[in-house]
C-alpha cells in the first residue's frame, strides 16, 4: 500500500470509529461540512475567474492606446492589468489553501490545484504581454499596424476564453453537456490563435530585416505570451471537461 492510499484508508476509518462512537451523527456532520467546503471552493472559484475575465478585458482595451501611440494612457492601462493579475492571485492563495484543507480524493485534489494554478496564469500572461509591450514603447520601438492588428485580435480571443471558461464553472452542476460545448468553444479558439501565430511570425521574420533586435525579441516573446495564454486557456477547459464528467 503506497503513502497516499494508506493516508485515504486511515481518514475512512478515522470517520467511520466516530460515526459508530457518536451514533451516525457524525458522518451527518462531516457530510454536510464537507458539501459546505466544496460550494464555497466553487463559489471562490468563480470569483477567481471573473477576476481573470477583468484583467483579460483590461488587456483588451489597452490596445487602442498602442495603436494611438498614447504612451501615458497606456502606462495607466497596464498599472490597472498588474492590479487586477496581483487580485486574482489573492485568489488563488486562497484556493490553494481551501482544497488543502477539504478532505477529498487526491486525483479530484489535483484537478482543482492544476484548474487553479492554470486559471491564474491566464492573468499573468495578460500582465506579462502588457510588460512586454509597455518596454517596447518605451525603447521608442514601435508596433506597426500588422502586429497591432495581431495583438488586438487575439487579447479579443483571449478575453472571449475566459469568458467561457467562466460560463463552463457556472454550468458545471445545472448540465455537464452544456458545460462541455463551452469547453469545446474554447478548444476551437486555442486552435485559430496557433494558426495566427504562424502568419505572425512570418511577418515579424521578414520586419527583422529592417528593425531593432530588440524589436524582433519582443515583438516574438509579444506573439509567445499571447499563444501560453490561450494555451492555458486550453488546459483549464480540459480539467473542466473531465470534472463535469466525472460529476454527471
Amino acid at each position: 500500500m503506497d503513502a497516499n492510499s494508506s493516508n485515504n484508508y486511515n481518514s475512512r476509518s478515522i470517520i467511520l470509529l466516530c460515526n459508530r462512537a457518536l451514533g451516525g451523527r457524525f458522518m451527518s456532520t462531516w457530510f454536510w461540512t464537507s458539501k459546505q467546503m466544496e460550494k464555497k471552493i466553487l463559489e471562490d472559484h468563480l470569483k477567481h475567474v471573473e477576476k481573470v475575465v477583468e484583467t483579460a478585458r483590461a488587456l483588451e482595451a489597452s490596445i487602442s492606446h498602442v495603436r494611438s501611440r498614447d504612451l501615458d494612457s497606456f502606462r495607466k492601462d497596464y498599472e490597472k492589468i498588474s492590479s487586477l493579475e496581483r487580485e486574482a492571485d489573492v485568489f488563488k492563495r486562497t484556493l490553494m489553501k481551501e482544497v488543502s484543507q477539504v478532505l477529498i480524493h487526491p486525483i479530484d485534489r489535483e484537478y482543482l490545484i492544476n484548474l487553479t494554478l492554470n486559471i491564474d496564469q491566464i492573468a499573468g500572461y495578460c500582465r506579462a504581454v502588457g510588460k512586454r509591450i509597455l518596454i517596447l514603447i518605451e525603447a521608442s520601438e514601435e508596433l506597426d499596424e500588422h502586429m497591432i492588428s495581431y495583438v488586438s485580435t487575439v487579447t479579443s480571443k483571449i478575453r472571449h476564453i475566459a469568458e467561457l471558461i467562466l460560463s463552463a464553472l457556472q454550468s458545471l452542476k445545472r448540465s455537464a453537456q452544456e458545460t462541455i460545448e463551452y469547453t469545446n468553444e474554447v478548444e476551437k479558439i486555442e486552435e485559430e490563435v496557433d494558426d495566427l501565430k504562424l502568419e505572425a511570425y512570418k511577418v515579424v521574420l521578414k520586419k527583422c530585416n529592417e528593425k531593432s533586435i530588440e524589436w524582433c525579441i519582443l515583438s516574438k516573446e509579444i506573439i509567445d505570451t499571447l499563444e501560453e495564454a490561450t494555451d492555458r486557456g486550453e488546459r483549464v477547459a480540459d480539467i473542466i471537461r473531465m470534472l463535469a464528467v466525472s460529476l454527471s
